[in-house]
Order: C-alpha cells, then structure tokens, then sequence
C-alpha cells in the first residue's frame, strides 16, 4: 500500500487527501493512509533529499525545499507566476479572513468597489461562489478555495496568521449597501472550458512539484 501511496504522491500535481488516497488504493480505513503517509514524510525528511513531502490544502503533495528556488525559478522562467494587484490582494484578505462574504459587505469593508478584482479572483480560482445570502435579492457569496490554499501554502484555514485589522467588524453587524452598489451585476463567472490550471506561484518558499 505504501509504495502505490508514494507513487500516487509522486505524480500528482495537486494535493491529495487522505479520503482520495484511500479512495485510489482500495481502502477504507483513513487512519491506515495517514499514517502510511506520515511515515513516508518523516523518511522523506530524514533522507534530506532536494525535495519534501508537505501538508497542505487538507492534503498532501511533494514540493522542493526552499533552498533550491532559484534553480527552480530558473526552470520554470517562461512560465507566468500568477501575479495580483493591490486591489485583488485586498479582496482576496478581506473574503478569506471574513468568508462568506457578498460583493456589496466586501465593498463596505474596502470602501471601493471590487468587481474587477473579484473577476480576477474567480478566473485563477483563488475565489468561488459558494451561496446566496438569504436577503434582498439574494446576492451571490463568495468564499476561498481548495487553489487558494495550494497557492499560499496553507493546510487549511485555521493556518491563517491572526489578523486584527479586522476585528472591529466582527462586533458590528455590517451594514446594507448602497442602493446603486445592490443594482451593480456580479462578476461574471469563468466558464469551466475556458478556465486554465494557473501555474504554481514561485516564491521563495517551497515550490510544489509538477509533472511534464
């Protein structure tokens, strides 16, 4: 089991559950995949090798140590990096430390309007509509994704650094949006067909490892 374990992890290009492991290897007891994989983790970082076994997105996946990312920068540098405007970081915080959240309660937190911003967020699936607030019209409400925490490095939401700036609006209700800001449409949603896999952001910590 083992071994078909470390050749699923190998191959992959995005990180794999403990449910989806167990679910390729014909097994149903999770807690005989975790450990499997941890034990391969811990072997991983014992041999010191270029490259790393990591949790993240509620999963795992292999990535190359942050030492060697100059020389993978150097691999991939024909390679767009998925880059965000200030805006779109903005937003991007906002909804994943506040999530779910609809375009006019991001627009009452940032002050300005954001469909573009949302627009680009949803187009590198860093964001995705996960309901309707059950209000007025009910608006479309937005949360982070499995990308987003691929992107970041992040096993899963509860590894998010504190962020304090934002306190002060978790003991007010927010308020209802401007009459101009509800008649605003939503942004558009990408269709699935034309949606590209965005490349791996590479920064000077770990870089997920891909397949040609």
């Amino acid at each position: 089991m083992r071994r078909a374990l470390e050749a699923l992890l190998f191959i992959t290009d995005r990180p794999l559950s403990a449910g989806e492991l167990a679910k390729l290897v014909g097994m149903r007891d999770q807690d005989r995949i975790v450990g499997a994989v941890e034990e391969f983790r811990r072997d991983l970082e014992a041999m010191n090798l270029g490259y790393r076994l990591i949790a993240v997105a509620e999963g795992w996946q292999m990535a190359t140590r942050a030492e060697f990312a100059p020389y993978v920068r150097r691999l991939f540098s024909d390679r767009a990096t998925m880059r965000l405007s200030t805006a779109a970081q903005e937003t991007l915080s906002i909804i994943a430390y506040k999530q779910p959240l609809t375009r006019a309660e991001v627009e009452q937190i940032r002050g300005v309007e954001v469909i573009a911003a949302l627009e680009t967020l949803l187009e590198k699936r860093l964001i995705k509509v996960v309901g309707r607030r059950e209000t007025v019209g009910r608006p479309l409400m937005y949360g982070t994704t499995p990308e987003f925490l691929r992107h970041f490095g992040l096993r899963s939401l509860e590894d998010l650094p504190p962020f304090d700036s934002f306190t002060p609006a978790e003991d007010a209700p927010l308020a209802s949006a401007p009459a101009d800001a509800a008649a605003a449409p939503e942004p558009e949603l990408p269709a699935a067909e034309t949606q590209a896999e965005p490349e791996p952001a590479i920064e000077p910590g770990e870089e997920p490892a891909g397949q040609s």
